[in-house]
């Protein structure tokens, strides 16, 4: 799908063009061309400018679609990218970045094109054109979004990631999540049911579907790099599969301190047939029922979305329960907390965001199993890291709202090689906020040695 091809997005505040982003919502193939905006930007990215002078002699070939699982809608979306020529050519020495900067953007960015972008779907279990195993010697980075994202959201890092030297670059949707399917998101649990219990039954939905979706791929291990939610969940993947993990890369992720509260707070009412909180119509409705911790100086706007978290009523299910005013919703998030992009990024940005949040609710579901209110692990990282085998780092923006004195906690009870790193000008999605200084503690992570005292 050529990306002069591609219709613009609409406008961030048009009213028609909410209208008519709300109105083609059921169209599958709005999703793709959302994804696709953003994915056809590759083309014009390069490690801070040390790329090929010579688009055509050096070509960085992406494709996009979904990979076929076992069972009933069960497909992951996959973005796979390698280069044509030897990565190992390109200069990535502090000498040869810095001798690019001048034929570069503050972004890294640089007006050569270099991806040749392929939109894929898979048709049926068959298809094999999104199966592309790593040639021997080379490393496989798997690269994991967070909690109502998706693969698009490192646009501005994937060729970056894809001139380190000897790797192939995988990126996939969380199954129920982003451009994958929406299977049933269902859970059960009685009073005899301990917290462990449902909390792991609720992680093995998308650590599973990881793992077979590795299988498929044939990767016998994985660089792999996890950011918020999909931190929690790689570090989750990496402890019950810890033979497919070389490095574990966790970008802010959730879930590490403890919280006593959140250990035994109620879980809340599993979704119905229809995909959504028992409670969840109701609620949004008439209002959720403050949280019965709350104190009288808690402020109404906590109380309800406190409220709100233990009935599962996601923040997917009130923007599509808002119908054509959704658009308009996600369009005041966007300009607020991405106000540093470009127009036409954001537009883009805040398209795709709409067209993933407002697929069927699947795996949104999952996020007041794993944490209780106030973003608390129902099972904490804190008091499983220590089983972790493999080399670890934990990457922070400068200004995330996550806390990085946890991580620095949590690497006195491992015995593994660890480092912590924080991102300057960056906060919670810190891999767009720089993503130049994002990219170079990548490629240093991966290609040079560091042990736990970086």
């Amino acid at each position: 799908m050529p990306a002069e091809s591609l219709p613009p997005a609409p406008e961030l505040f048009s009213r028609w063009g909410a209208f008519q982003t709300w109105w083609g919502r059921s169209n599958k193939e709005q999703a793709q061309i959302a994804e696709a905006r953003l994915l056809s930007r590759l083309q014009f990215f390069s490690f801070k400018g040390v790329a090929s002078s010579d688009a055509e002699k050096s070509s960085t070939v992406a494709r996009v679609g979904l990979v076929q699982l076992s069972g009933k809608n069960r497909l992951i979306n996959t973005l796979i990218i390698h280069q044509n020529s030897n990565p190992a050519a390109v200069d990535t020495s502090n000498e040869g970045i810095e001798r690019k900067d001048m034929e570069t953007d503050d972004q890294g960015r640089t007006p050569i094109a270099q991806t040749n972008l392929d939109m894929k779907t898979a048709t049926d279990k068959d298809d094999t054109s999104m199966i592309s195993p790593p040639a021997p010697g080379e490393r496989a980075i798997v690269v994991c979004h967070g909690y109502g994202a998706g693969l698009g959201f490192f646009f501005r890092n994937y060729l970056s990631l894809s001139q380190i030297p000897n790797s192939k670059v995988y990126a996939i949707d969380w199954l129920g999540m982003g451009g994958s399917s929406r299977p049933d998101f269902k859970f059960k649990h009685t009073s005899k049911s301990s917290m462990k219990e449902v909390v792991r039954n609720s992680e093995d939905f998308f650590i599973e579907g990881l793992e077979e979706w590795r299988q498929i791929q044939r990767i016998e291990k994985m660089v792999l790099v996890g950011h918020s939610l999909g931190g929690y969940l790689s570090t989750a993947y990496a402890l019950k599969y810890p033979q497919r993990v070389e490095k574990l890369v966790l970008v802010s992720p959730v879930g590490i301190p403890e919280n006593p509260a959140a250990q035994s707070a109620p879980l809340p009412n599993p979704p119905s047939q229809d995909g959504t909180s028992e409670e969840t119509s109701a609620q949004v409705q008439n209002g959720p029922k403050a949280a019965s911790s709350a104190t009288p100086s808690t402020t109404w706007i906590r109380r309800l979305a406190m409220g709100a978290w233990e009935r599962n009523i996601t923040p997917q299910s009130i923007m599509r329960f808002t119908g054509p005013f959704g658009p308009s919703l996600v369009a005041a998030y966007t300009s607020r907390r991405f106000a540093y992009l470009e127009e036409d990024e954001q537009r883009d940005l805040n398209n795709y965001i709409y067209h993933i949040s407002s697929k069927s609710g699947s795996g949104e579901y999952a996020l007041a199993t794993i944490l209780a209110p106030g973003a608390y692990a129902r099972w904490p990282l804190m008091n499983r890291m220590k089983d972790i085998k493999m080399p670890t780092v934990f990457l922070y923006g400068e200004s995330d709202w996550m806390d990085y004195k946890a991580a620095e906690k949590a690497r006195k009870t491992m015995n593994v090689p660890t480092a912590l790193m924080r991102i300057p000008n960056a906060g919670h999605h810190l891999y767009l906020d720089n993503p130049p200084a994002f990219d170079r503690a990548i490629l240093q992570v991966i290609t040079k040695p560091w042990d736990r005292t970086a």
